[in-house]
């Protein structure tokens, strides 16, 4: 599935063709739970071999850089690299964006450690990752950048949009990785993040296309009960969006 991008990462357009191969579902906005905080995973060792949940796909070296660093004011932001990764998103090219991305990194790191500004950066590394089906490292980036968000206190946090598009990717990811159980938590956060913002912050397109990826996720794991339950919420959503 290719979506294209907007300042936060995305723009509807694209998504529109996509979205009528669905035309004939009958699937809609009840209590959905899993919008709460991102909770860490547990490991029983600092390496990646037998780490569970999500720290199979950071390192503790990468915490410890990006979400618990201090930032070092003597290096500049590579805002530069931040808004190449975005144009060459927008055109599609994706290997390009990353590349842009990727250059700016190590300066992103240590200018913005822990800071908002760095989940923002790890957020568009993100994006190209997944479109280029690199589904493990645009993980990667997408727990990072959740990480850095939620340690934020409510004022230093950035718009609904940038928490909507972390949970979304990582829905996506989990879901064609087929890892069903975390794709699911996933795409819930992001319909509930979807759900509570102010109105005109997320896009009705793709609050939508996360309820149609969540029953298609759910059909996968055989749970009948849940796939007609976010169905129905989806159908009274989307009378009330006619």
């Amino acid at each position: 599935m290719r979506l294209s991008i907007s300042e936060s990462g995305l723009n509807v357009k694209s998504a529109k063709a996509w979205f009528l191969t669905f035309v004939s579902m009958a699937i809609p906005l009840g209590f959905l739970s899993g919008c709460g905080e991102q909770t860490p995973s547990t490991s029983g060792n600092g390496n990646q071999s037998g780490r569970v949940g999500e720290l199979q796909y950071v390192t503790d070296d990468e915490l410890a850089r990006f979400v618990d660093g201090t930032p070092d004011n003597s290096v500049k932001f590579p805002e530069e690299d931040f808004v190449a990764g975005r144009k060459l998103l927008l055109e599609s090219k994706f290997a390009e964006s990353e590349k842009a991305m990727k250059d700016g990194l190590d300066a992103a790191v240590k200018s913005s450690a822990g800071q908002t500004k760095l989940g923002q950066y790890c957020v568009r590394l993100n994006n190209p990752l997944y479109y280029e089906h690199k589904y493990k490292e645009a993980l990667k980036y997408g727990i990072l950048a959740g990480r850095i968000f939620y340690k934020q206190p409510p004022a230093q946090r950035p718009m609904p949009m940038w928490f909507f598009n972390v949970h979304m990717h990582q829905g996506f990811c989990y879901k064609y990785m087929g890892i069903y159980p975390e794709a699911e938590l996933q795409l819930r956060k992001a319909i509930n993040v979807a759900a509570s913002a102010p109105s005109g912050q997320v896009d009705w397109g793709f609050h939508r296309l996360c309820y149609i990826e969540l029953i298609d996720t759910l059909i996968k794991d055989k749970k009948k009960a849940e796939t007609k339950k976010v169905q129905e919420e989806l159908k009274n959503l989307e009378a009330q969006h006619k």
